[in-house]
């Protein structure tokens, strides 16, 4: 048990999978996740699993608290936004160092 494997939509895999990671499409929506996590954990190949947050959540409680005391393995839930219309403001990068250094915020005007 050594391997690393990321589970999720066609399109959150398909960065994995450019990257070198063994990847596995995720079931429908609204699967529950359980039988899968199961298969997987008795296949004893991955030590931890990368999993969309939403089939993460439908892993049942049962099944988590055998793999907690277990400990192998772990799966970590990934969070995706929903598309690439959403747009986040963030901070500035110069807006920040100043905050770092100063300790204050300041607004700049582009």
């Amino acid at each position: 048990m050594a391997g690393l494997i990321v589970i999720g939509s066609e399109g959150m895999i398909k960065g994995f999978r450019l990257a070198g990671f063994e990847v596995m499409e995720a079931p429908p929506p609204k699967t529950d996740a359980t039988a899968l996590v199961e298969r997987l954990e008795e296949e004893g190949r991955y030590a931890i699993i990368f999993m969309e947050d939403g089939l993460f959540n439908s892993i049942s409680e049962e099944t988590m608290r055998r793999i907690r005391k277990k400990g192998l393995p772990v799966i970590v839930p990934l969070s995706v936004s929903a598309g690439w219309k959403e747009k986040v403001r963030e901070e500035s990068p110069v807006a920040r160092l100043i905050r770092r250094a100063i300790g204050y915020h300041i607004k700049i005007k582009k």
